[in-house]
Parts: C-alpha cells; sequence; structure tokens
C-alpha cells in the first residue's frame, strides 16, 4: 500500500485496484511462462522490475535485474537459474499479492 501510495499520491482504491491488476498479473505471466527463448527477455525484466519496486518487492527486483543483465550478455545458464530463483521468491510472495488484491477490489466496490 504504501509504494502505490508513494507513487501515486493517492489511496483510493477505485484508482488502485485497475493499477495493482495489471501490474501483478504481468508479473504472472512472466514467471508461470519463464523467460521464452525467442523474446525480448532483457526488456520484459527491465520493465517488471520497476514494476516490483512499485509494487514494494525488492527482492523479485533485484533476481529481475540480474535476469536483464544475464540476458543482455547472452548468458543462458544464468537465465535459467535465475528464472528458478524467481519462482521461487514469487511462490513466497504471491498469496500476499493476492490478499492485498482483493483487499483492493473490495474498498473500490461501491457500497451498498
Amino acid at each position: 500500500p504504501r509504494a502505490f501510495q508513494t507513487l501515486l499520491g493517492s489511496t483510493d482504491a477505485t484508482l488502485l485496484s485497475p493499477l495493482f491488476d495489471r501490474a501483478a498479473s504481468a508479473l504472472k505471466v512472466f514467471i508461470q511462462e519463464g523467460p521464452q527463448p525467442d523474446s525480448s527477455i532483457e526488456f520484459d525484466a527491465h520493465k517488471l522490475k520497476t514494476t516490483c519496486l512499485q509494487l514494494g518487492l525488492p527482492r523479485l527486483s533485484n533476481i529481475l535485474d540480474a535476469l536483464e543483465t544475464a540476458a543482455r550478455e547472452g548468458d543462458s545458464a544464468r537465465c535459467d537459474a535465475l528464472s528458478r530463483m524467481l519462482q521461487s521468491e514469487y511462490s513466497q510472495v504471491a498469496s500476499s499479492l493476492d490478499k492485498y488484491a482483493a483487499q483492493l477490489a473490495s474498498a473500490a466496490r461501491p457500497s451498498a
């Protein structure tokens, strides 16, 4: 919550919920699919590195930073190892992300 409040200067769930959902979804897809040989791993890792910082996930961001560097250097073995680390770290934070997404969605719904 603090990361988004700092980034957007708002705690308005109607604004935050869709942004959070898109960011969390992009991260989840990248991690579940894993780096694809023909994809732009370097670009995707860079973009998601920033997303992780915005979501308050510095360890994921650090792994993505290393993955970005490994992809730029063409080090496929290191990319594979970092992808496994990324999946492991993501599995540790996934439930927290899901809970926060549910809280935002609930707060964004108009009261009856």
